[in-house]
């Protein structure tokens, strides 16, 4: 009975190493692929913004700020499914 909680001990222990490790390699990944200059293309974003550069109301600022958002939150799924699977790929060549 004592070995067996020693032993599940042990295991518990390599699991926390291991997703720790796991961690700060995705943390340090995610942080070089997001340094990466990424170009996102879209038409919504186009009309905002030439909307908001030949008439400067607050509207038009709003309709660009929140195509901005939307285009940061691409890139930041994209950061993150790029680092996860680079992550994955050179964890399973070893």
């Amino acid at each position: 009975m004592i070995f067996a909680l020693s032993t599940d001990t042990l295991s518990t222990m390599r699991i926390r190493k291991f997703l720790l490790r796991f961690l700060a390699i995705y943390a340090a990944a995610f942080v070089l692929v997001y340094l990466i200059p990424e170009h996102i293309h879209r038409r919504d974003f186009d009309r905002a913004f030439f909307a908001w550069l030949h008439d400067r109301t607050p509207q038009n600022e709003a309709a660009l700020r929140s195509e901005q958002r939307k285009n940061e939150m691409i890139k930041l799924v994209d950061t993150a499914l790029v680092s996860f699977t680079g992550l994955v790929v050179s964890s399973s060549t070893k």
